[in-house]
């Protein structure tokens, strides 16, 4: 005898503009009569169908959280330049190109993360814990976790303390009245605070995307479990198929389940073959690992 209280949350991450598998897994969730529905963020870039994909959560009534493509579209590319080869910035303005007026102002009202209770934990959403708006603090990026999840150094959990430090607080403080076009994410996180401002320590357990595998790290006071691509097959998981989780809520607690559901892999390659994207080879090697 279980003690689920039938409330059940759908979860996904990573679209990267792959009309698809959004379809299958999002159909999937409707048969499952499943409505809180859950993208942790990069919905858009890299791939064909950005304008497609955001029509399609909106019409699902998907609560979106922004990631670091969604950030380059409303923050601009300065605050990111330290990594953005020609080739990226050429990519991300043809995504923008497909963008119309009302899409980019959803992405503009979109949050960063959210807090939910659960069973009576507390679970938070986001796209990367290391967020202070994704990837330009020099040691303290996504390569830099990724190393700290694959062999424990330095602490995963660390780079999320750093990133929610004094010293970095202190930095957003000092810069978020800049008018500096590279200065943009650091006023984006002072206006919209990751997990408001709370520490990881809060919560029971976040769950993030942006790293596109597996992953959880856990110690005595948190879990950082990150989950799949939406279309990004891992290890043994099968290359056709997409994925999201469902978090189902208990009496005191929750279990969540990663379901695989068939998507049409030919059309979303057909896609990909016939866009006119400029660059080609990052969606490639996305679809093909």
């Amino acid at each position: 005898m279980n003690d689920y209280t039938g409330r059940q949350i759908a979860i996904f991450t990573d679209i990267h503009g792959l009309l698809e598998p959004t379809i299958s897994i999002l159909e999937d969730i409707k048969k499952r009569n499943i409505t809180e529905i859950y993208s942790l963020g990069d919905n858009i870039g890299v791939g064909p169908n950005p304008s497609e994909v955001l029509d399609l959560l909106k019409k699902y009534n998907v609560k979106m959280i922004n990631g670091n493509s969604e950030d380059y579209t409303i923050l601009g590319l300065e605050p990111f330049k330290s990594y953005f080869t020609e080739q990226k910035i050429e990519s991300q303005k043809w995504t923008l190109s497909k963008l119309n007026s009302s899409q980019i102002e959803m992405l503009k009202n979109n949050k960063h993360s959210y807090d939910l209770i659960i069973g009576g934990k507390k679970i938070g959403l986001c796209h990367f814990v290391n967020d202070i708006r994704i990837d330009y603090i020099e040691g303290h990026n996504a390569w830099s976790y990724q190393d700290a999840m694959n062999y424990n150094w330095p602490d995963p959990q660390a780079q999320f303390y750093y990133t929610n430090s004094k010293e970095q607080t202190n930095k957003i403080l000092e810069k978020c009245n800049s008018k500096k076009e590279e200065d943009k994410g650091y006023v984006s996180a002072y206006n919209d605070r990751l997990f408001d401002g709370k520490t990881i320590d809060y919560y029971d357990e976040i769950i993030e995307g942006h790293i596109h595998f597996k992953m959880i790290s856990e110690d005595e006071n948190v879990k950082v479990r990150t989950i799949r691509a939406v279309a990004l097959a891992f290890k043994d998981d099968p290359v056709d198929k997409a994925s999201y989780i469902i978090i189902k809520e208990k009496s005191i607690g929750y279990d969540i389940e990663e379901i695989f559901v068939t998507y049409d892999r030919k059309s979303m390659l057909d896609s990909i073959d016939k866009s006119d994207m400029p660059n080609k080879e990052p969606i490639n090697k996305f679809v093909y690992r």
